[in-house]
């Protein structure tokens, strides 16, 4: 991955992200698809839930000699924060900052550490894509396949509404 580049086009990403998502009201927010199936306001949360998880990840992968890390129950994660309740506004700009915060630690990571390669990860149980358990994986592997699991969850989001495409 060309580092510059590739945070150039996320920054990018998320800025006109953020504004679509400004476009969809509050009360729009709220609606279930289905009684067994998040709202915007819960994809939101769970990708606010991602963010925290993953920055942590993205803290310990740059001193860790493995990329193993911890995983999260998803589901109870959304469900206990309640996100349901949470004005859409707060969860917007939180999901916003959470990245931007990203973005300035993918920066600051060296490419030697990016680029390493690890035979030992659980890359085959936490990651969105996953990378077999036979196949070494690299952090910077790790940092695209959570943008990739975010861009996946905001198309969720902006399907609900196809006016705000």
């Amino acid at each position: 991955m060309n580092k510059a580049q590739f945070l150039q086009q996320v920054e990018t990403k998320l800025k006109e992200t953020e504004k679509r998502l400004r476009g969809i009201c509050s009360e729009e927010s709220a609606i279930k698809p289905v009684p067994d199936r998040w709202s915007a306001k819960e994809i939101l949360g769970h990708l606010i839930d991602s963010a925290l998880n993953n920055t942590i990840r993205f803290i310990n992968g740059q001193f860790q000699c493995n990329l193993i890390f911890s995983g999260y129950d998803q589901d109870r994660w959304v469900i206990l924060q309640h996100y349901q309740e949470e004005s859409w506004e707060s969860l917007i700009k939180l999901w916003s900052e959470l990245n931007k915060r990203i973005l300035k630690i993918i920066e600051a990571i060296p490419e030697e550490i990016l680029n390493n390669e690890y035979q030992e990860h659980n890359l085959d149980h936490i990651a969105w894509k996953k990378v077999s358990k036979n196949q070494p994986a690299t952090l910077s592997y790790l940092i695209e396949d959570y943008f990739r699991h975010m861009q996946h969850h905001l198309e969720q989001i902006f399907s609900m509404y196809p006016g705000h495409n």
